[in-house]
């Protein structure tokens, strides 16, 4: 009896095998999807399908594999539209403007962003929010926050900005520039500031006078193992898993859950209102909603900032040209707007040159590899630039690279070039582009925000908070590379970062003076 039983196990994993080979066999080679007519690279797997080349790049790219390949070399061979296969889930990388611009803007309600994302969102945030809502839902969140991250408000944060900025100057970079061993990981500058900017401004919290709070955020930014990214990537509740890392993480969010609900409850409770963002829109939400309304701006503000600022400081340490004509442009303004101060609008408005670098920097190094993917929600025709459409069946999964669309040499001239003056309208280097795009905007082929309604809420807060860091430091510290620098890109779960921004730090006498 046992060897039959034994026997019929054998049988029955023999003929389970066998059945799942022949329908990935059939699968492959005799049943053909709607998308096989696209483009695209040949499938190296019958199961597995192209996720080692793509998923398998991001988590090489900061050892290994170059940035930002294999998508550069398909979109260039492939061209607009291309089709490959993560899995069995289907997908379609759109690189062309005006399909971009069908997806994202025109019929964007059909491409709401993937489920299995939203979900990781949902729990990372405390809550469905800018980033995991759809539909009527998004919209309404996004009119009542729109008008708190407009010009009017933005402005409000200036003095914060610069307040900040200069106290890291004086109690961090000083000291570093006049220790035996001037060098530090800018990295970690870049994300102490960037988080006690967002803190203060988001709901008036000092990150620095609560060590507990701040590990706990420490912890669940660190990146997770590679494993533990694709393991979230695919398999839904895979941070629940009673694994010692994704324990490690829940706890950090709980901790962190705790500390914003006690800030929530004082405000609600006070007698007097602060100017900071949580005031603005608390009278609007219910407690849940600010709450992760909240920890939106916190992870959105200090992780993209602090990687962008990275990116910028590890290219201008090598141009030192860029650099002169950033501190020149600095101290006129500065002499124009008295008091020294970048604090006010008309201030930032005109340091034009710093923020062409600043867009120069996220055009060659946006701080994610991809704008969060969209499903098919019914089957659609995606018209292309050159007149013809692509078919997109229900279902399908929509890739939008931003490194590959920024890099695209159809759209940019010298693509691989740190080239600021290109963000200078009317310079030969915009120009030059200009006529690539038959003098068409670029704003669906340069998209470090994204774009339409599910772009970033808080991309101007983010470009003011930017100058005003870049002009403060460079007016007042000289940055350089050292041995142990690796510009590698690193992708976080969230971000992609420099592998390791160590950087010397030497203040400088005198600034320079404008031409």
């Amino acid at each position: 009896m046992p060897l039959f039983v034994s026997l019929s196990w054998e049988v029955a994993v023999a003929l389970t095998a066998t059945a799942i080979g022949f329908l990935l066999l059939h699968h492959r080679f005799v049943k053909r999807h709607p998308l096989d007519d696209l483009p695209g690279p040949l499938s190296p797997s019958v199961l597995l399908g192209h996720v080692l080349d793509t998923k398998g790049s991001l988590v090489s790219w900061h050892t290994t594999r170059v940035f930002p390949e294999p998508f550069l070399r398909w979109t260039i061979q492939y061209g607009g539209a291309f089709h490959y296969r993560e899995f069995w889930l289907h997908i379609v990388s759109l690189n062309d403007p005006k399909a971009l611009q069908h997806v994202l803007v025109a019929r964007g309600a059909n491409y709401p962003r993937s489920t299995l994302i939203r979900s990781i969102v949902t729990e990372r945030l405390f809550g469905v929010g800018l980033l995991s809502s759809t539909g009527h839902a998004h919209d309404r969140q996004r009119k009542m926050l729109n008008p708190h991250f407009s010009h009017t408000y933005v402005k409000t944060f200036l003095p914060t900005f610069e307040r900040l900025a200069t106290r890291c100057c004086d109690h961090i970079l000083a000291r570093i520039a006049a220790s035996d061993v001037p060098t530090v990981n800018m990295l970690d500058v870049f994300q102490e500031l960037s988080l006690n900017i967002i803190g203060q401004a988001a709901f008036g919290f000092d990150f620095s006078d609560h060590p507990d709070v701040l590990a706990a955020y420490e912890t669940q930014a660190r990146p997770l193992p590679a494993w533990c990214m694709l393991g979230q990537l695919f398999v839904p509740k895979f941070t629940n898993l009673p694994l010692p890392q994704l324990q490690a993480f829940q706890a950090a969010l709980r901790t962190l859950k705790q500390a914003m609900q006690r800030v929530i409850a004082s405000k609600l409770a006070a007698t007097t209102k602060a100017n900071d963002l949580l005031d603005l829109y608390l009278p609007h939400t219910t407690s849940d909603e600010a709450l992760c309304h909240t920890m939106t701006f916190i992870t959105g503000g200090h992780e993209t900032t602090s990687a962008s600022l990275s990116w910028l400081f590890g290219m201008l340490a090598t141009r030192p040209q860029v650099v002169a004509r950033i501190r020149c442009e600095v101290s006129k303004v500065q002499q124009t707007h008295g008091n020294k101060s970048l604090a006010t609008f008309e201030a930032v408005r005109a340091l034009e040159y710093t923020t062409a670098t600043i867009q120069e920097s996220l055009r060659l190094n946006p701080i994610v590899n991809h704008i969060i993917r969209r499903v098919a929600e019914a089957d659609d025709f995606v018209p292309m630039a050159d007149g013809s459409t692509v078919f997109i069946p229900k279902g399908t999964g929509i890739d939008i690279n931003l490194p590959v669309i920024h890099r695209n040499p159809r759209y940019w001239a010298n693509p691989e070039a740190f080239v600021p003056e290109r963000f200078l309208d009317g310079s030969p280097e915009w120009l030059a582009d200009e006529a690539l795009r038959h003098t068409k905007s670029h704003a669906y082929v340069y998209m470090p925000f994204s774009i339409g309604s599910g772009s970033c809420i808080g991309q101007k807060f983010a470009m003011a908070e930017m100058a005003v860091v870049t002009a403060v430091f460079l007016s007042q510290f000289e940055f350089g590379l050292t041995k142990d620098t690796n510009l590698r890109h690193r992708f976080t779960g969230t971000v992609l970062r420099p592998v390791h921004l160590d950087m010397t730090v030497k203040r400088i006498v005198q600034v320079g003076t404008a031409a």
